[in-house]
């Protein structure tokens, strides 16, 4: 399984959360802490959290107590609150990352929009193509 991070952002307060993920039971999940990072210190910190949280991908072994669980209605109230991209990591080196678009009562990916950056361009390049994709996610 490919590491994986999501990055979401708050539509009212425009903070960030970066959120690590672990191998869950049946398929990638929410693993932790997200990584909080205020609108003025995107630019600045966002490339290594990102970065930070896919290196952290997997080495948490699932623990159910441990895992951030939200009702149907906490679930659907921060869908509707936040914007989000999901990053990949693919073996074969760089990242993927795909803004998310609102369906039904979930998020997708169009395979088409997604930003795709080299190991070598990830300092440099993530903040922008983080901010572009957010702001083609809906």
């Amino acid at each position: 399984m490919e590491a994986r991070t999501t990055v979401y952002k708050s539509i009212k307060t425009g903070t960030y959360y970066v959120q690590p993920y672990t191998i869950g039971p049946v398929a990638a999940t929410w693993f932790g802490e997200p990584t909080v990072i205020g609108p003025a210190e995107f630019s600045a910190k966002i490339a290594d959290a990102v970065i930070t949280n896919l290196e952290k991908f997997g080495k948490d072994k699932f623990d159910a107590a441990k895992a951030i669980r939200f009702s149907p209605r906490e679930q659907r109230d921060f869908y509707e609150q936040h914007i989000e991209v999901s990053i990949h990591k693919p073996s074969s080196g760089g990242v993927i990352i795909f803004p998310l678009r609102r369906d039904g009562g979930g998020r997708v990916a169009d395979e088409e929009d997604a930003i795709i950056l080299a190991d070598a361009d990830l300092r440099d390049k993530l903040p922008d193509a983080i901010s572009d994709a957010l702001s083609r996610a809906t």
